[in-house]
């Protein structure tokens, strides 16, 4: 299946929903609230995007999912998450995309392509709080160079992403197949898993000296 010509194809689609590509669109009290404009506007094109596209749309998924959009091709699972990256370099973002095991389980039980759709935007430089959307760039997850995964976090892991889409482009590797995915992402989980044991084990050992002490000094044993 040729990855980079969906991607294409859809971008060029997407585009076409946002004129302001290039000059300002009302801004949003927070990035969250300006993501959600963004996907409420595809959300409401869905159909129409993938009637042009000759894909075959899937129903809202909801909250638990991993994505925001779907649909078939060729009758292959295609999930698209929007993510809304803001350019200040002030500004912070997390690269959050997902827990480890519900990426694992839609991409190894549902057979699902997981594909990221990213929405650069800034602040225009005048006296209103609009932004200007700089580009959009749209890649399969599985295909993004390594040292863009990583895994934060206790318990089940959540993973993120160093780098946008947009930094790593020119890396990207179309052919990678799910297994060489998988390969590359059970190695990162597995070092994730093993040093969060680590330190759950301290935890546990420091909550047990503070009980020893009677409660009177908490800290965390390195």
């Amino acid at each position: 299946m040729n990855y980079k010509l969906i991607c294409e194809n859809f971008e060029a689609e997407i585009i076409k929903l946002f004129p302001e590509i290039g000059s300002s669109i009302a801004a949003r009290e927070d990035s969250r609230a300006f993501g959600a404009m963004i996907e409420r506007r595809i959300t409401e094109n869905w159909g129409e995007v993938c009637r042009k596209l000759g894909f075959i749309p899937v129903d809202d998924p909801g909250r638990r999912t991993i994505f925001d959009f779907a649909c078939t091709i060729d009758g292959q699972l295609f999930g698209f998450d929007v993510k809304t990256k803001d350019l200040d370099s002030t500004a912070y973002s997390d690269g959050g995309v997902c827990a480890v095991g519900n990426l694992l389980k839609y991409m190894a039980n549902d057979k699902g392509i997981f594909i990221i759709v990213e929405f650069g935007h800034n602040h225009i430089g005048d006296d209103s709080d609009n932004r200007e959307i700089e580009y959009i760039a749209v890649a399969p997850f599985h295909a993004l160079p390594p040292n863009t995964y990583r895994i934060e976090n206790l318990g089940t892991g959540q993973v993120r992403l160093n780098y946008t889409v947009r930094q790593v482009w020119d890396e990207i590797n179309w052919e990678r197949s799910y297994k060489d995915f998988f390969d590359i992402f059970c190695e990162l989980a597995m070092t994730h898993y093993a040093r969060v044991k680590t330190d759950a084990e301290k935890r546990i050992k420091s909550i047990q000296a503070f009980m020893q002490s009677g409660y009177s000094l908490f800290k965390f044993l390195k």
